[in-house]
């Protein structure tokens, strides 16, 4: 199945971001974009840190962007380009807290005190604590 018109917007529209948007960590050079079946997987790596590229998955219906936590699942399209431009500019943080039996991680948009997204996942860990990093692309 070909890219659906919808897709082909969604790419447009983030192409249009990216290149007004100031992101000192993006390589440019080596965004890579891949179609099959109906989804487009975009890959924006960062300069410096391989651990903080991100990943959108886009199909006809929802976007998943990976960014260093669980997949976030969106589906109004204008919030995920919201999204995108946040971690682009490198306004958004998570916090990763690890115990025995369960993985919690919480994202924090723009300094904010309260998490805009909070996910549970039973994954065991055999050492406990807490990590809290920024994501995206605003710093080198």
């Amino acid at each position: 199945m070909p890219l659906t018109p919808r897709i082909r917007d969604f790419l447009v529209e983030l192409e249009e971001l990216i290149d007004r948007t100031e992101a000192p960590g993006l390589d440019r050079e080596h965004i890579e974009i891949t179609t099959a079946d109906a989804i487009a997987l975009v890959r924006l790596p960062h300069r410096a840190d391989p651990a903080r590229t991100v990943e959108l998955q886009v199909d006809d219906h929802k976007v998943v962007v990976s960014y260093g936590g669980e997949p976030l699942h969106l589906r109004p399209r204008t919030f995920a380009l919201q999204f995108v431009a946040a971690v682009l500019g490198g306004r958004v943080d998570i916090e990763v807290r690890q115990n025995v039996l369960w993985r919690t991680t919480r994202s924090y948009l723009d300094g904010s005190p309260r998490p805009f997204l909070v996910t549970r996942m039973p994954v065991p860990s055999l050492r406990p604590g807490r990590e809290r990093r920024r994501v995206g692309f605003g710093d080198a």
